[in-house]
């Protein structure tokens, strides 16, 4: 899901320079009048050529360099802008819009510190000043300091309680940061209902409602936010992710590769052509990271027949994964690298490329139906050596079959509270008789799995070194007889494996597990229990329990 977080203005524009502190001439004063109104009518010659008058007969109207400086800004002259602010600070000190605006061109800049001042100075000037509270929520939002941004946002409602762009973004901050989605949703129609053209509110919307999974309803929504703002990437995206969860792979492959435009994928600089779909037979493709590891695990069951297809396959993949995909691509030229970093030095390690595409854009071309998935299989192999090694270790553990666990995913950016349980949760899973537990969570969990055998008796094993090395964890999950899971990259490693992977699901699943049925066309050997409603988590960890009961006493 991609945010929409709101300032006053959505592109960072200029506000409405309309306030008058001070008294200058009366000439001047009329000259000013009319760059106003000439500026709120978009003749911004005119405006410029009135403001300056205006100060040529009072040098020191700070009202007018404000004026000035708002033109120059939609004019794309940002450091004459930003000259004409300070003037106008320097001429009225008490003026808020110049500290205000001062402050936005520093954040268009990169210069949060100074934006924060600015923000900061204008509201001491004008206490309850809405747009200098919502840019200064949104930049608190952005260094994660999410209870003053909501502080904020809360403070720009109830100065201005008609004010949409502060409910929108109290909206998404409910959403996202505070897991809220029925106040999120409050928030967000109460946005609408002040602006209903506002396209940014109908795009949060929409991820709201696909949050809780009403996805046709998210999809209508998002259709909205384009007929107010045509070419909108993050209602692209989002209804594509939306559409793709649906099972409408034509169109949603095709609306994701608007991904490109919201950062949620790295946009690389390789000197070659993009591959559109033509014939690789003789050429050389360089298929390239994007995203975090499930993803690239997922997409990576396309990278058979990219093989297949072309002269040579070159794939730039995720450190962990290089020597689990040399093993399992052993005809392509599998390199482990940075997809943040810009370095590409490693290229001259490759044979020369023709054309290159990032992994998530290969389904693009290869699945555009249900019926374009090939019978699904494993399509990685671990180290048979370190399989065998691990083997070795479970059967120490005793009699019963080994169950890997993974309980937790995700992020505040990543949908955690449909993705993750608590141990404790799982009791009734982990007191399944015949059953030995080992931990296959990457983060750090040693407290939490002490605790538990503290409190309740319960053991999980843990091997530090099949976590901190990917190819171990590989080799650890072909080793096991079954993985349980939420939602996170162990159900992606062990789908690809091929190993018998259960995945626990919400009802308003991440996209990659569509919304219904209990397979996915990635991987055969993967089975999906889904929340029957959403929050509702015992009554499907009970199922899965009885299940697991059902395979021991067999």
């Amino acid at each position: 899901m991609l945010k929409k977080l709101l300032s006053l203005f959505a592109d960072h524009s200029p506000g409405r320079p309309d306030s008058v502190i001070s008294m200058p001439e009366p000439e001047a004063a009329a000259l000013l009048a009319r760059a106003q109104s000439e500026y709120r009518q978009g003749l911004l010659d005119e405006a410029q050529a009135h403001a300056e008058q205006a100060l040529a007969g009072s040098h020191d109207y700070a009202q007018a360099h404000l004026l000035l400086g708002l033109v120059h800004w939609r004019q794309r002259r940002l450091e004459d802008a930003a000259d004409c602010f300070v003037l106008a600070a320097c001429f009225d000190p008490a003026l808020a819009e110049a500290q205000f605006h001062l402050g936005t061109l520093a954040h268009q800049r990169g210069d949060t510190d100074e934006a924060g001042r600015c923000f900061g100075k204008a509201l001491e000037l004008r206490p309850g000043y809405v747009e200098a509270l919502l840019s200064l929520g949104k930049l608190k939002f952005e260094r994660g300091e999410f209870d003053a941004a909501y502080g904020h946002f809360q403070q720009a409602a109830e100065a201005d309680p008609n004010n949409a762009f502060a409910h929108s973004n109290i909206g998404y901050l409910l959403l996202k940061r505070y897991e809220r989605a029925q106040d999120a949703l409050h928030a967000v129609d109460r946005a609408i209902k002040l602006a209903p053209q506002l396209a940014e509110a109908r795009c949060n919307r929409g991820m709201v409602l696909q949050n809780l999974g009403r996805f046709e309803e998210a999809v209508a929504e998002y259709e909205r936010a384009l007929e107010l703002a045509p070419g909108m990437a993050e209602a692209q995206v989002n209804r594509a992710l939306a559409r793709l969860a649906m099972g409408d792979f034509a169109a949603g492959w095709r609306e994701y590769e608007a991904r490109r435009n919201v950062h949620l994928s790295l946009q690389r600089p390789f000197p070659y052509p993009e591959w559109d779909g033509t014939s690789l037979a003789g050429r050389t493709v360089l298929v390239y990271a994007e995203q975090g590891l499930g993803d690239e695990i997922m997409f990576a069951s396309c990278l058979p027949e990219i093989i297949g297809q072309a002269g040579h396959c070159v794939i730039e993949c995720h450190c962990k994964l290089e020597k689990l995909y040399a093993r399992s691509f052993p005809t392509a030229t599998v390199i482990g690298a940075d997809q943040a970093s810009r370095d590409l030095s490693w290229l001259a390690r490759a044979p020369a490329v023709n054309c290159r595409i990032a992994v998530g854009s290969l389904p693009l071309h290869l699945r555009r139906s249900r019926e374009e998935f090939p019978p699904p299989a494993g399509y990685l192999k671990a180290d048979p050596g370190r399989i065998g090694h691990w083997r070795k270790r479970l059967a120490g553990l005793g009699t019963g079959i080994n169950v890997g666990l993974s309980w937790r995913g995700g992020t505040l950016d990543t949908d955690r509270i449909n993705r993750s349980l608590s141990l404790p949760d799982l009791l009734p899973l982990l007191g399944v008789a015949g059953t030995r537990f080992v931990s296959l969570q990457y983060t750090d969990c040693r407290a939490e799995i002490a605790a538990l055998q503290d409190a309740h008796g319960v053991q999980v094993h843990r091997w530090q070194e099949a976590i901190d090395d990917y190819d171990e964890t590989a080799a650890l999950v072909s080793a096991l007889d079954l993985v349980i899971t939420v939602q996170t990259a162990v159900a992606h490693l062990g789908g690809a494996l091929g190993k018998p992977v259960w995945v626990m699901v919400s009802a308003a699943p991440g996209w990659r597990y569509l919304r219904s049925g209990d397979t996915l066309p990635w991987y055969s050997s993967l089975r999906v229990f889904r929340q029957h409603a959403l929050g509702e988590w015992q009554p499907l960890i009970d199922r899965v329990a009885a299940e697991l009961r059902g395979i021991t006493k067999t």
